[in-house]
């Protein structure tokens, strides 16, 4: 059974056990309060029935005085309102009730009897016996009524005591029948916290943390048709999942360690079986020119131009390929960077390779970058050697390094990036998703020589750094290229200020 549907039931079990003991409870008090004015009238009855009308009856038989008649009479009427009284219909007392009414109702004559022979001035109650005689009889018949009436409204305060005694008894059983239900709701809610949460919970904490240390065949084995029982069973199939996931990723850490032997190999193959062959043709063709060079024509002279201008440009293409494998295994050795300065050098070494040429570079100072300074340099040395290439055909060309707040397409965030900006020839921007591939140019090799594999060894950087490239270009008006990089985890050393190279 599902836990929410256990609270459920033990939660309307209670409300229903809580509300019919309310209810009883309620009823008995309502019953409580009602023997409580019964009690309350009997004691009423016998006062007035009792002690008040033999109170005037003997002052009477004293000073048959009219006041005592007049009290007399007046008890006898509140004791009549008394009687009349519907407390006790139904009740055990009702049959006791309806016998005071029949004593009640003779008093009067008795009483009257009494006035008429005390009062008549032809009788002499002094010196007559029996007159003395029928007053005593008439007393005794008063006196006895009013004891009926004592005796009835005493049994009529019994049994309201009775049956006060008895309410209470039950209001107690139903106070000891709420706490016990109280009681058994909070011990059930209590069994089902310990049995049915707490330790499956358990369970599943002892789980997490085998997962956690990487034993990934354990199981948590909690069969119960309840929602823990559930979380379990999909955390076991998550752990299924995850012991295939991780099986799987150890056998592509396998291959991928295989691959990068084998590409190990490669670079070793093209560094040293693949250029020999090409110093030897290169050695043969310098060699052809000394001995043979006054032989040959012009267009012979032009063809082995050409291939040891070929030979050159596979030497490049080896050493680019051999650099994009380098920043592909190589291990990050992060730290902060002087971005400027290092800029600064990138700077002054592309002004050597480019003399004679009117390039301007504005580099933005106090720029600090969190990364691997070997990597960042060889990245910022592609991103310049490209906008000095691509802005040859410019009469004077600018190169700019700085820091700004750019929208990365990756994420469609306002993020801050780094930036180099060129005024060259820049590039059709419908072309830009194929412009970080290896071997993809936007231009031709007669345009702008090169080997296509600049932006490549960039991107490849940036993203081992955890970060994101992307460039803004027009044709003819220049090109600009966005990056980012992750934050440092500790704050930021001072950074020295570089004004930049110019030349």
């Amino acid at each position: 059974m599902l836990i929410r549907t256990q609270q459920w039931l033990i939660a309307a079990a209670s409300t229903l056990a809580v509300v019919a003991i309310s209810w009883a409870w309620t009823e008995s008090s309502a019953g409580f309060r009602l023997e409580l004015e019964r009690s309350q009238l009997a004691k009423q009855i016998w006062e007035v029935g009792t002690a008040r009308l033999r109170l005037h009856t003997s002052t009477f038989l004293d000073t048959a005085s009219i006041e005592a008649q007049i009290g007399w009479r007046e008890s006898h009427a509140e004791l009549t309102r008394l009687l009349e009284t519907r407390l006790f219909k139904g009740a055990p007392g009702a049959a006791i009730l309806a016998g005071l009414h029949q004593h009640h109702a003779v008093l009067p004559d008795v009483f009257d009897t009494l006035v008429e022979y005390r009062t008549a001035k032809s009788v002499n109650w002094i010196l007559d016996p029996d007159a003395q005689a029928h007053q005593r009889e008439l007393t005794r018949r008063i006196v006895t009524l009013t004891q009926h009436i004592a005796e009835g409204s005493s049994t009529l305060m019994d049994l309201s005591q009775e049956r006060l005694e008895a309410l209470q008894r039950r209001q107690e059983r139903l106070m000891l029948g709420l706490i016990f239900a109280l009681a058994l709701a909070i011990g059930l809610n209590f069994a089902i916290v310990r049995h049915q949460i707490l330790k499956p919970a358990r369970r599943l904490e002892q789980g997490a943390r085998a997962i956690e240390a990487g034993h990934y065949d354990h199981r948590i084995g909690l069969h119960r048709a309840n929602e823990l029982g559930t979380l379990a069973r999909e955390f076991d199939h998550m752990a299924e999942s995850l012991s295939t996931t991780m099986a799987a990723l150890r056998q592509q850490g396998a291959q991928l360690a295989l691959a990068n032997r084998e590409l190990e190999s490669f670079s070793y193959s093209v560094s040293h079986d693949l250029r020999a062959p090409l110093r030897g043709i290169e050695g043969w063709t310098e060699a052809l020119l000394e001995d043979c060079g006054e032989r040959l024509d012009a267009t012979g002279h032009e063809y082995l131009d050409r291939v040891r201008g070929e030979c050159a440009r596979m030497n490049l293409l080896i050493a680019d390929l051999l650099q994009l494998a380098r920043v592909t295994r190589d291990e990050l050795h992060q730290e902060w960077i002087d971005l400027p300065a290092l800029a600064g050098q990138v700077a002054t070494r592309a002004l050597e390779a480019c003399r004679g040429r009117d390039i301007h570079f504005d580099i933005e100072p106090d720029i600090g970058a969190w990364g691997d300074r070997r990597l960042l340099e060889i990245a910022l040395t592609n991103l310049v050697d490209n906008a000095c290439k691509f802005s040859a055909r410019e009469p004077q060309a600018r190169v700019v390094l700085g820091r700004c707040m750019a929208e990365n397409p990756a994420t469609r965030l306002r993020e801050e990036a780094f930036f180099v900006r060129d005024n060259g020839a820049g590039f059709d921007m419908a072309h830009a998703r194929r412009l970080f591939g290896a071997f993809q140019r936007m231009h031709s090799e007669k345009e702008f020589p090169g080997t296509g594999i600049g932006l490549a060894i960039v991107h490849r950087i940036v993203l081992r750094h955890g970060g994101h490239i992307w460039a803004e270009a027009e044709r003819g008006r220049g090109a600009c290229f966005y990056f980012t990089l992750p934050p440092a985890p500790g704050p930021a050393p001072a950074v020295v200020r570089c004004a930049g190279a110019h030349g």
